[in-house]
């Protein structure tokens, strides 16, 4: 009994990484038993452990910046909600700003200044937030809807906004950028 068992947990050695040396060296010493003990203590328990914990303390500091972005868009704050927003959105944001106005035979703004103009809530920002928030109720997704942590790495979550009635939640990106998580609106919302 003892040699079938080293023989099957010889076999999946080679599939083995982290863990791999350890079973190796307790199967050399003739201690098979206490070897697979040991292993699927190590592979199942440590593991498991160690991540749970570092996702539960992102947890409240992901949904609190996601939260803070809806309740920028509320109260119309809107140098707030251009802090929390991802690189990439405030980029595209100023991309299509600019590609609006010049389409608009508009007078040209610099990027500096259309930048500028987006960080402190100014007329040109002032004017796009309220005709996104004419087809966006952020009410829907504070008060109407449940909210819970989806997918979660290192540097990116998902937060899962399940409307009243709906069968499907909407699943906005955050992403951890200079220590600080930022909602992704842009890749959340904008096509591909």
């Amino acid at each position: 009994m003892v040699v079938a068992v080293v023989a099957a947990v010889q076999a999946l050695l080679p599939t083995i990484d982290k863990l791999g040396f350890v079973l190796k060296l307790l199967i050399r010493i003739k201690t098979a038993i206490p070897a697979i003990v040991f292993y699927f203590v190590l592979l199942y328990a440590i593991p498991g452990a160690a991540s749970a914990p570092a996702q539960e303390k992102n947890t409240p500091a992901i949904l609190s910046a996601a939260e803070s972005m809806f309740l920028a868009m509320k109260t119309q704050n809107y140098p707030v909600l251009w802090r929390l927003l991802t690189t990439k959105s405030r980029e595209t944001i100023l991309a299509d700003t600019d590609d609006a106005i010049r389409r608009a035979d508009g007078k040209p703004v610099s990027r500096e200044a259309l930048r500028e103009d987006f960080a402190s809530g100014g007329p040109i920002a002032s004017e796009y937030w309220k005709g996104f928030l004419r087809r966006f109720d952020p009410d829907d997704a504070l008060e109407k809807s449940r909210w819970e942590i989806g997918a979660m790495e290192k540097d990116k979550a998902e937060v899962l906004i399940t409307h009243r009635g709906a069968d499907r939640p909407a699943v906005l990106r955050m992403y951890r950028e200079t220590n600080e998580w930022k909602a992704g609106l842009v890749e959340t919302f904008w096509g591909r």
